[in-house]
């Protein structure tokens, strides 16, 4: 049961992401190859953790860590990046479209995806799980086993939304307040890491600890990518109204005047005419 349930859970995610792209694809619309290769590498990510061999071999400290790694950190970045919420939105109908956004403008909504909500939710399930009883009792109890990976999947998501996704996220902070996100729960994972390397994890520990640091440079490349990108386009938009400007004004017709009315006078003009002397008789 504790293989079936993941397994079912996977085969239901990427059928109803097929037939939405499916669904875009019949209407003439596009989506971008990027977006569905990132979801098909993170439902592949999550197949792994979840499934045997992985699953089955959890007790081993670093088949375990391997486990969380890709549940908790990879799979749902590739998940993010894949945009699910946008797509949605734009395969749906008009009603369905505004019942997505009325719940994505909720007021609980916005409290979840706060950055504190998402932090305490991250690290503190983390932290629950590996420095307290939790750890043995969920691989004494097939349930809460579950219940735990599927908490630690979906706060990773809500990581991964909130700092990386092209979804839309009404309370999603600028660029610094994401960094900053993303280097709070890589101290937070280090120091977990570090204590669990205290209490005998040895290597299964570094490797939690190295791992976490890839996967947290991934991360900041993710928000940072984008960031650079829009940069670069609002600067050649720059480039181009200023060069717009610069031909309109060397195209533009100027006024032509000669003599007096062009500000400048002749030599001779200057000079007042002398009267012309007469002979006297």
């Amino acid at each position: 049961m504790s293989q079936v349930l993941p397994a079912v859970a996977l085969l239901v995610v990427t059928a109803a992401y097929a037939a939405e792209v499916r669904r875009l694809t019949r209407r003439g619309d596009r989506w971008p190859a990027r977006r569905v290769l990132a979801t098909a590498a993170g439902l592949l990510a999550l197949a792994v953790a979840l499934l045997p061999p992985v699953a089955t071999h959890d007790d081993d400290p670093h088949v375990h860590v391997v486990q969380h790694l890709l549940l908790a950190m990879l799979a749902p970045l590739l998940l993010a990046l894949g945009a699910p919420v946008t797509l949605a939105l734009r395969a749906l109908r008009n009603p369905g479209r505004r019942r997505l956004l009325s719940v994505l403008d909720s007021r609980a909504v916005r409290v979840l995806m706060h950055p504190v909500v998402v932090l305490a939710l991250d690290v503190g399930g983390i932290y629950a799980y590996y420095l307290s009883d939790l750890h043995e009792l969920a691989e004494e109890h097939p349930w809460l086993h579950l219940l735990v990976h599927a908490h630690m999947v979906a706060a990773g998501c809500l990581v991964a939304w909130l700092v990386a996704g092209p979804d839309p996220v009404r309370s999603r902070p600028g660029v610094l307040g994401r960094m900053a996100v993303v280097v709070a729960a890589g101290a937070a994972h280090d120091v977990l890491a570090k204590l669990l390397y205290v209490r005998g994890w040895g290597s299964a520990a570094e490797l939690l600890y190295y791992g976490g640091e890839v996967v947290d440079v991934l991360m900041a490349v993710a928000v940072l990518v984008p960031w650079y990108a829009r940069g670069g386009r609002e600067l050649a938009r720059a480039e181009r109204r200023t060069t717009a400007s610069v031909l309109a004004w060397r195209s533009a017709p100027r006024p032509t005047t000669t003599g007096p009315a062009s500000g400048r006078s002749s030599p001779g003009s200057s000079r007042t005419a002398r009267p012309t002397p007469t002979r006297r008789t």
